[in-house]
């Protein structure tokens, strides 16, 4: 049976303890508190695709909804608007758990005011605005196969609005403003799966990881998007007796495209699959995708670290076969600047997240350039190869890319195995082989000289004068080590050790 999600519901009024406050006896006389029923209800999820649309169950045609003791719910007053919202804590009525009522916490509900309740309530927010309730849609984990239960508890944002009427009851239609995406997996193998991973294959930002709501209308404001979330996975396991992986993942609209799907087990095992998802998701339903992935077996002396392959060029480090944000060695992949972990149109000290030429608030030596902070080398949660893949994965040092420069032979090329693009090949002491695409950079809205140059990051900062970072540059007649101004967008090489 499919895990609990959150839908319908009624709530009798008459558990709400209103409360209200009044400036004086004769107002107190004429606000009119609203005693009559509360009645909330959902939409149900519904599967889509291009011939049937059905009610989700526990055997993929409809999702069961129920309401745990403790859920919470919140509600603002929107007009007259103030922002201030209420916590309602609901029960289940004896017996029936699609219905529950609130434990009488919050202030009274007024007769022709108009309120907006969502869900799931934000505890710590207590400066949250209506129109602007934070979504994350990050580090889901789904624990056993076939279960919905992470989605219902935190992923399944919803939002209702209601007038106060002054006869009849006050009635609540929850709308969903996610999407549930349910891949059906056929595995070769009996495993203990950790984690499966969804890539765009052009490395497009499809996927939104956080946002805001407007709870009175569902408007959803993108805050951050990337080209690849994970779904972590616990006591999720294949038998002998059945391969098939039933995961699901909840998405905020969008149109994921061609993507890769990557599984990884327990013992670090990689099975990938692609899928072909051109369908634009809509809030409130359900997509159900099937796929057969195969277990990817690396060359001798290479392998995988958290799902991503490297070579083992007979260095201090490994290094990854393609850059960040890449689904083949020729890719460019995506570009960022030093020490920033997200993409954008315009890279210049305009937007930079360390602060501008003249005044540096992070990764500062002299305090002639700003805050001084003694770092000099990128921290993980501000190195796009460690948060893009996780693991071990991290940008190389200068000294790492030093190393690699002077050990290994470097050898320009117009195609790499087959596939066409200007770039080197890199030969390890061992004889092992990585390719760097030209893949240019990219400077306030300009892309420059991708397919002639190469620039790559690395983690280290010019201690000497800190607007500047250390990067490798190519062409086809040279390769060296250089430094440059950190809001550049470059690719980057990732490594591990």
């Amino acid at each position: 049976m499919l895990s609990k999600m959150k839908a319908s519901f009624i709530i009798p009024a008459m558990a709400v303890v209103m409360l209200a406050s009044c400036s004086s006896e004769e107002d107190c006389e004429i606000v009119k508190k609203y005693t009559g029923n509360v009645e909330i209800t959902a939409e149900s999820y519904v599967f889509e695709d291009s011939n049937t649309r059905t009610n989700l169950t526990n055997t993929g045609s409809e999702i069961t909804f129920a309401w745990d003791n403790n859920e919470v719910i919140g509600i603002f007053p929107v007009a007259p608007t103030t922002n201030i919202q209420a916590k309602q804590v609901l029960r289940n009525k004896s017996g029936n758990n699609t219905s529950a009522t609130f434990d009488g916490a919050g202030w009274a509900l007024l007769y022709e005011n108009t309120y907006a309740a969502y869900y799931p309530f934000q505890n710590t927010l207590a400066d949250v605005t209506y129109d602007a309730v934070p979504i994350s849609m990050t580090d889901q984990e789904q624990i056993g196969n076939n279960s919905l239960a992470h989605i219902g508890n935190g992923y399944d944002f919803m939002y209702a609005i209601a007038t106060v009427p002054t006869n009849g009851n006050i009635h609540f239609s929850f709308k969903h403003v996610t999407s549930v995406l349910y891949l059906s997996l056929t595995m070769p193998d009996a495993a203990t799966w950790k984690s499966l991973t969804i890539t765009n294959t052009k490395g497009n930002n499809v996927f939104t990881t956080n946002a805001t709501m407007n709870v009175a209308n569902g408007n959803v404001t993108s805050v951050n998007t990337v080209p690849e979330i994970t779904l972590g996975l616990k006591n999720v396991k294949t038998t002998t007796s059945n391969k098939v992986l039933n995961l699901y993942i909840g998405l905020l609209p969008t149109t994921p495209g061609e993507v890769e799907l990557m599984a990884i087990t327990t013992e670090n095992k990689c099975y990938k699959a692609k899928v072909n998802i051109t369908k634009t998701f809509v809030a409130g339903r359900a997509y159900k995708y099937t796929a057969s992935p195969v277990m990817e077996t690396p060359p001798p002396s290479n392998g995988y670290e958290n799902g991503h392959t490297y070579v083992d060029l007979g260095l201090s480090v490994k290094w990854a076969t393609m850059n960040v944000g890449a689904s083949k060695p020729t890719d460019y992949g995506k570009y960022f600047a030093w020490g920033e972990t997200s993409t954008k149109s315009d890279y210049d000290w305009d937007n930079y997240s360390y602060g501008d030429e003249s005044y540096l608030t992070k990764y500062c030596t002299e305090k002639d350039f700003g805050v001084v902070d003694g770092r000099t080398t990128l921290e993980l949660s501000d190195d796009a190869a460690h948060v893009f893949w996780g693991g071990k994965w991290r940008t190389p040092t200068i000294s790492e890319m030093k190393e690699l420069l002077k050990k290994c032979t470097w050898t320009w090329v117009s195609s790499y195995n087959g596939t066409s693009g200007n770039g080197y090949k890199v030969t390890g002491p061992n004889g092992n082989v990585i390719f760097l695409p030209a893949a240019g950079g990219k400077y306030s809205y300009q892309n420059i000289n991708p397919g002639t140059y190469g620039y790559y990051w690395t983690s280290s900062v010019n201690d000497e004068y800190n607007i500047f970072a250390w990067y490798i540059s190519f062409n086809s007649n040279i390769h060296f080590n250089g430094n440059d101004k950190r809001i550049y967008g470059r690719p980057i090489r990732a490594v591990c050790e």
